[in-house]
Formats: structure tokens, sequence, C-alpha cells
């Protein structure tokens, strides 16, 4: 009995003996994203197999995070997925360990219904107009309901022409369908967003031309930065294979990472000799409205002038593609001020835009930029020959904020 009590006795020192006494690894934690990313993506039109691509270059950038974070995919396009030809919301979750869904990654040369595939299908919806505001607004919140965490960045994605109201075949932002009845208009749009009771702390626009003021300055309440170009977006869009992990830092820093990406991943491209062309911002909301009251104060000094102006010999964005859509803001109110800007506006100007980049060689080359004259946003001058446009522009907040009011034109504006 002593034998086998003394046995109990020593049975942990020799079990101890045989581990070294060393205690058990803890399990590895693996941190969780800060930020939900959402993607609205407006693909029922010619951009449905650029679209639909991106969910795949999103998957892939997900695939090599050290972070727990999560993707929902808001999808209405001409594409099925899982055949299912409806709009749905799609879910993405990776482990930070490269796995999505509790599955292994994909290979990057697997066909892209294999991604889609794994996608969890969190809603089906019945056909409806993606480009309603109120349908916009209800999609969103659907999403936000199964977020967890409090920072939530938004993707848009579709066809878009800056603050206009009609201009090619689409209007503003988006196009579900056919005919230009089919979309959005902006001042709309940012008011879907405020609907939902978040503000974003960015949204990027994987669209065109919406780096502009105007477009700034409507989103100013709803998203804490926005990443855009004042330029053509090429139809392949950002390349979110390349910068995923930054967007889901949740920081300034990682932000303009992802600009920094966009601007390399098309110079790449133009080296290797390809069709390429990009500009990019990030601007800070939070100073929009304290450069929109620096530009009035220009626009009013200068009003006499801008009443019959010029702006032919300053740095053009959209006119590739038909009539330019803007001027590059920097350039206007240098050239106001005898080619030197003021030194108020320059410093509201920098607080603004955080980033700024462009390709100044570029295919087709009368895309390239002259980083000189590039101040990362663009602006819509007034001229004659665009009435229809100088008619919806005077119902803008932006026409008053800016000033533009004030003017009084040579001609019947």
């Amino acid at each position: 009995m002593m034998k086998k009590f003394l046995l109990l006795l020593t049975l942990p020192f020799l079990m101890m003996g045989c581990n070294g006494g060393d205690d058990p690894e803890p399990p590895v934690v693996i941190p969780s994203a800060p930020i939900t990313i959402f993607a609205y993506l407006v693909a029922d039109n010619n951009l449905d197999d650029d679209l639909m691509s991106n969910i795949g270059a999103m998957y892939d950038g997900m695939t090599s995070m050290n972070k727990q974070a999560t993707l929902l995919v808001y999808w209405d396009g001409k594409s099925k997925i899982q055949d299912v030809s409806n709009p749905m919301l799609l879910r993405y979750q990776a482990d930070g360990k490269g796995n999505i869904n509790g599955l292994l990654p994909i290979d990057t040369n697997a066909p892209l219904d294999d991604v889609l595939e794994v996608a969890e299908v969190v809603k089906e919806y019945p056909e409806q107009m993606s480009t309603d505001a109120r349908v916009m607004t209800q999609v969103l919140k659907d999403m936000v309901n199964i977020t967890t965490t409090e920072k939530i960045g938004l993707v848009v994605g579709s066809h878009a022409s800056s603050w206009l109201n009609t201009i090619f075949t689409s209007r503003a932002f988006g196009q579900d369908g056919s005919g230009t009845d089919n979309t959005m208009l902006i001042p709309d749009m940012a008011n879907a967003l405020k609907s939902t009771g978040k503000t974003f702390d960015f949204i990027l626009f994987d669209a065109c031309y919406m780096g502009t003021t105007e477009v700034a300055y409507m989103f100013r309440e709803v998203a804490n930065y926005q990443l855009a170009s004042v330029m053509e977006v090429p139809a392949y869009g950002f390349p979110y294979e390349d910068f995923m992990k930054d967007l889901y830092t949740g920081t300034v820093e990682g932000y303009k990472a992802a600009c920094q990406s966009y601007i390399e991943y098309y110079q790449s491209l133009y080296q290797n000799g390809s069709y390429a062309w990009a500009t990019v911002t990030l601007t800070d909301s939070k100073e929009m409205t304290n450069l929109t009251n620096e530009l009035k104060k220009e626009i009013t000094a200068h009003k006499d002038v801008l009443a019959d102006y010029d702006s032919s010999s300053l740095q053009e964005y959209g006119k590739n593609s038909g009539p330019y859509i803007a001027v590059d803001l920097g350039h206007l109110v240098e050239d106001l001020n005898g080619g030197t800007l003021p030194a108020s506006f320059k410093t509201q100007l920098d607080k603004t835009v955080l980033y700024k980049g462009c390709l100044e060689k570029a295919s087709p080359s009368n895309y390239a930029v002259e980083a000189s004259n590039y101040s990362g946003l663009g602006i819509y001058v007034p001229v004659e020959e665009r009435p229809k446009w100088n008619q919806y522009f005077k119902t803008l907040d932006w026409y008053t904020a800016s000033g533009w009011n004030e003017v009084t034109f040579s001609w019947d504006f």
C-alpha cells in the first residue's frame, strides 16, 4: 500500500521530467481587422465581367492577410452566381491563415466560378433596381446589421460621370440595365448612404470621374475618407489583390498605400506596353468644407474674370471620352492668381488631399497627366456650350457653397 502511495506521489514529478517542466504553448491568437468592407457592385451593364473579376481580386487579396476579416458583397449583374440570376448579398470571411469561409485558398489560376462557389449567400433579393436610392439604403442596412466592427469601408463599382445628371449613356452613378433612367444622381446616392445611420470610414469609387470637388463635397458627411480618380478608371478597376490588406488596416496610411498600389499597377502595365493611365486621390472629408470656403474666396475675388473665362489652357479631365468634365482645381486657382497658388489655399488643399498620384506617361498618350499641374481634384467651370449641364449645376448645394452663384456670366446662365 505504501509503495502505491509513493508511486502516486512521484508520478507527477516523473511526468514533469518528461516534458522538461515547460508549460504548454498558448494557442496562437490571430487578430481581427478593425474594419469590415462592403462592396456595392452594379454590373447589369458592359462592366459585368470586369466587376465580377474584382470579386476574385478581393478574394485573392484576403488570402494573403494575417488578420481575420469580413467582406460583404452586393452583386447585381448579368452573370449568375451559384446558378442564381437575382441580386444577392455574399459574404467572405478570412481566418488570417489563408483560408476563406473555412476552405483552403483557391489557386489564382483557377476559374472565377470557383471563387464564387466559395461565397456564403447571406441573402437573395428579388429583381430590383440597384440604382434606386431606397434599394441602396436597404442593402447597406442589411450589411450593417450583420457587421460586428465599428468601422466600415465601402467600395462602389459601376459606371459614373461625376456630379453630372446626364452624359454619354449613364447618369452620375451606376447603370442597372440599358438606358439612362436606370441610374442614380449623386445627391441621391449621398443621401442613401446617410440614411443608413452610419459614417463610413472610407468610400472607394471604382468608377469614372469621381475625384472632383463637387463629388467630394457631397460625400463629406457620409465617409471620413474618399479614394477616387478624376479621370476614367480603366475597366479592370482597382488592383484589389495588391492592397486589400492595406484597406483592412482601417488607417490613413493603409488608404495611402492602396492609392500607391493603384498607381504602381498601371505604371507597370504601361512599362510592359499595355494600355494604361491613372489618377487617384485620397481626400479627408472633414476638410472639404474648409477647402470649399477657401475656394469661395477665390471665386468671389475673381468673379469678373470668371464671368467670361477661357479654361482651355488648364489641365482637363474626361476630355478623352467626350467633352471635358473638369479642369484641375489647383491649376485653376493658380491661373486666377497669375501663376502662383495663394499660400492659404495651398495650405488647405494640402490638408484636404492626403495623397495624389498620376501617370505622366500613358497609353493612349493623350491620357497622360502633367504632375506639376495635378492637384488631386477636378472642378467644373461653367461654360456657355453646356446649357443642360449648367442648368443642373445650379441645383447643387455646391453651386452656392463654392461661390459660383456670385458670378454674373457674360452669357445666359
